[in-house]
């Protein structure tokens, strides 16, 4: 299963109030192979994805949603509305058509909605590669007409994406790690977001260490180890507004490892403006690793 699926499968078990379901919906036929009195469908990789399209449109609408596969390489599954009556009841549920825009904002009138709707979306048409190898996240259009007004919407929360052609389709994408992590967030897996952010401290500091050609091979590998550890605790405290609470010594021992990455705790502590110990910093770092493990296990338990 590649990083994407995986992500959608996320996606597809969380729990979806009554009012966001309507959205959330919309998002995923509005942005899917078909969307028309003539033909509603959903064409995807991900034989999951399929199927809870399908069971969308069966619990909102009572629709039958006709689930077939193809490709002989790949396997590509089709999920197709094949009555035209329910075709009717679900482009009138949207006022299909009767919008001067393509995306009809009166379905979206609480900010849950709007997620769920972009959500979706995402389900539909969107891609995020995995960020051991490269930071992207993309959407691909039908139209630039609904492109444009989809990046509109993201907009308006922060995340700027950009717009190029491939082939008959339109891409919107970006390659900024802040980006992809914030729509992580908004599309409800705020937990994958500090996993992006674990993965990218590594990354950087690895590739900082590994430029450092004069120092000895296994001093590196121990600095790397610890640094990567501590700052990715300390990162992360940041990063969830938790690193101006923890108490004055372990703040300032924080500070002083998050500006100084690459050096070993005796370079910290003779730099550091008080008179500390290696030892005395070590536990000190230990510590926030210590607050750092409890509150991911308590993230992963809920």
């Amino acid at each position: 299963m590649s990083f994407c699926q995986d992500i959608k499968n996320e996606l597809i078990g969380l729990r979806v109030a009554e009012c966001c379901k309507l959205p959330l919906a919309y998002g995923f036929m509005l942005f899917g192979r078909s969307f028309s009195l003539k033909r509603i469908s959903l064409q995807t990789g991900n034989k999951e994805t399929a199927e809870y399209y399908a069971f969308l449109l069966k619990d909102i609408f009572g629709a039958q949603a006709v689930i077939s596969v193809g490709g002989s390489v790949r396997p590509t599954y089709k999920a197709e509305v094949v009555s035209e009556g329910d075709r009717l009841k679900i482009l009138a549920a949207y006022d299909f058509g009767m919008t001067e825009s393509f995306i009809n904002s009166e379905i979206l009138n609480r900010e849950c909605c709007v997620q769920s709707f972009i959500r979706g979306v995402f389900l539909a048409c969107g891609n995020i590669n995995d960020p051991e190898k490269e930071y992207r996240a993309e959407f691909v259009m039908k139209s630039a007409d609904f492109a444009g007004e989809f990046c509109e919407l993201l907009s308006l929360h922060g995340i700027t994406l950009k717009m190029t052609a491939r082939g008959k389709a339109y891409v919107l994408y970006t390659k900024e790690s802040a980006l992809i992590e914030d729509l992580l967030t908004l599309i409800g897996l705020p937990h994958r977001t500090l996993d992006f952010i674990d993965t990218k401290i590594m990354k950087s500091v690895k590739n900082k260490i590994n430029r450092a050609n004069n120092c000895d091979s296994a001093n590196i590998s121990k600095t790397v180890e610890a640094s990567i550890k501590q700052r990715a605790a300390i990162e992360y405290l940041q990063k969830t507004d938790r690193l101006d609470s923890l108490p004055e010594e372990l703040y300032r021992a924080a500070l002083l490892r998050r500006n100084n990455p690459e050096a070993t705790l005796k370079e910290l502590c003779s730099i550091s403006d008080e008179h500390i110990t290696v030892s005395g910093l070590n536990h000190r770092l230990n510590k926030i690793i210590e607050i750092y493990n409890e509150l991911k296990e308590r993230e992963k338990s809920h």
